[in-house]
């Protein structure tokens, strides 16, 4: 269990654990999802992306995005929302295992050579895109800055 502000999350399995196309330990209430690295210092990043193609586009960006993106000392690297929580994280698993699944958001964490290590915890709530959007503006009170695979501010743009 970790708590972010005043939000308490459950789960927090491994990435590369969780059953595919759909995992089934996961609720399909809506809700919010965090990808969380547990080891500290900066991380080793891939060359090529891991994820799967999109519409023909490659998830694969230089380095220098990456390491202008990352954020030390933050172990939660993306906050997400889904109208269903086992739908929308399989197709995060799904793009994990490079598969052309539809989860472009977030796509920066497939080239942290440890991403298959990464916890998924998650929260079932209906009000998914506020508190995906809460969330977010928490982490950037706290960081100066958005989390690391998050390109977008929840609901606003950056």
């Amino acid at each position: 269990m970790l708590i972010c502000g005043a939000v308490i999350f459950g789960g927090f399995e491994p990435v590369g654990s969780l059953e595919r196309p759909e995992p089934g330990i996961l609720p399909v209430d809506s809700g919010v999802y965090v990808l969380v690295r547990t080891e500290d210092g900066p991380p080793r990043l891939l060359d090529r992306s891991v994820g799967g193609w999109w519409k023909n586009q490659d998830p694969t960006v230089s380095h220098e995005r990456l390491e202008r993106e990352w954020v030390d000392s933050a172990q939660t690297l993306y906050i997400g929302k889904a109208k269903s929580l086992r739908q929308r994280v399989g197709e995060l698993i799904e793009f994990a295992a490079g598969e052309p699944a539809r989860h472009w958001g977030g796509r920066l964490v497939w080239q942290v050579e440890e991403c298959k290590d990464l916890l998924l915890g998650w929260r079932a709530d209906p009000d998914y895109g506020a508190l995906e959007t809460h969330l977010i503006d928490e982490f950037r009170e706290h960081f100066g800055r958005l989390p690391f695979a998050n390109l977008r501010r929840g609901n606003r743009l950056p």
